[in-house]
């Protein structure tokens, strides 16, 4: 047990992350103040590069958030509005969102109750002749079965676009997360495997067309100043947030890998429990586990097991609460109670414990005892 049974317990720990950089932090925000140049210029375009090159991608696009990574990655893949595109119930409603803000119609297929991701086998059934897009999201920083998918979009002539939000640097059978798919998203949201301290976000892509779209998109529409293409908008990640993004890339694969240490404690205390019951892995994943997620399914319910978490100097979280087919926003869409039971099911029984790579191994072990003991009272 943890030599402190009192100290608070976070899902994530900036005070740590930025006493582990020193003052490498500070010192990209003092040259880039200096230097002038506060949106795109010199320290986007290095973080588009190297981000691109860590995944394997040939083509980074910055911009100002994850969801404006969606949106404007399906506008680059050609998605209009009336068109279908077949998501997941089961994901922070952004994913859906992004669809509905062109115009087009979220379409939802449950998801594998084992691993809480889109089944491409489910999805085939959803798709009709007005499907243009099939957007998987890699929940917890664990791949989808893109192979499965690339199939699938190639089979019917569909656009491909991977919602990598919580999967930097994840893989699956040595693909890389946003380099199957036709572009991959991503945010660098502070809770985020690799956090801005604030919002952005990124787009990856092999197609140089797609590429070109996304620079135009972000920027009113215009391949060089005051000459305007088609219409976008403004969203260009900013020189700052792309500087202290440059500092913390090269630690992301060691974080990461520190991640899935903890999740192996994790695994080990978890291990023949019926009432705490990991999420599975895939086969072939390499997993960022963003989070460590667990359904509870002993006598108490998950929200209190929460609670008495919190009691306790643990703080816990619950991605997500309520699916997206059953928000207000989606009434339009058509879906209710019932539709989507798996996605259902994980919405009541699924916990997040902390697993940020600054935790130590006595508070992975203080987190599992109580969850454990909580969950079985």
């Amino acid at each position: 047990m943890s030599a402190n049974p009192t100290k608070p317990i976070t899902p994530i720990d900036v005070a740590a992350e930025r006493a582990e950089l020193g003052p490498a932090l500070e010192d990209a925000l003092l040259r880039t103040l200096a230097s002038g140049k506060f949106v795109l210029g010199p320290e986007v375009e290095a973080l588009e590069k190297d981000f691109a090159a860590h995944h394997g991608a040939k083509h980074g696009i910055g911009v100002g958030t994850g969801t404006d990574a969606l949106w404007l990655g399906l506008l680059a893949l050609g998605v209009e509005p009336g068109d279908h595109v077949v998501t997941t119930p089961f994901t922070f409603f952004a994913s859906a969102a992004a669809i509905a803000l062109i115009g087009a119609r979220p379409v939802l297929a449950d998801v594998d109750p084992a691993t809480a991701l889109l089944d491409p086998a489910l999805v085939e059934r959803e798709l009709d002749a007005q499907t243009t897009c099939i957007l998987p999201v890699h929940l917890y920083g664990q791949l989808c079965d893109m192979r499965a998918f690339r199939t699938l979009a190639d089979k019917r002539g569909l656009k491909l676009l991977e919602d990598g939000a919580q999967a930097h640097g994840a893989r699956r059978d040595g693909q890389a997360c946003g380099t199957l798919g036709d572009a991959g998203t991503f945010s660098f949201y502070v809770t985020k495997n690799l956090g801005a301290a604030g919002e952005g976000g990124m787009v990856l892509t092999q197609h140089d067309e797609v590429a070109l779209a996304l620079r135009q998109l972000r920027d009113h529409g215009s391949p060089v100043k005051y000459v305007h293409q088609r219409i976008g908008t403004n969203s260009r990640l900013q020189a700052l947030q792309a500087a202290l993004l440059n500092v913390k890339l090269p630690h992301l694969e060691r974080w990461n890998e520190r991640r899935r240490a903890l999740a192996a404690r994790y695994d080990a205390a978890f291990a023949g429990s019926q009432t705490v019951v990991p999420l599975a892995r895939a086969s072939g994943a390499t997993h960022a586990f963003h989070q460590y997620t667990v359904r509870i399914r002993g006598g108490r319910t998950r929200d209190e097991v929460l609670k008495a978490l919190a009691e306790r100097q643990i703080f816990a979280a619950v991605h997500y609460p309520t699916p997206v087919h059953l928000q207000e926003a989606a009434k339009p869409w058509g879906y209710g109670p019932g539709d989507f039971p798996h996605a259902e099911a994980l919405a009541r029984e699924v916990l997040c414990l902390p697993i940020h790579p600054f935790l130590s191994a006595s508070d992975v072990e203080r987190v599992a005892e109580n969850v454990l003991a909580l969950a079985q009272e």
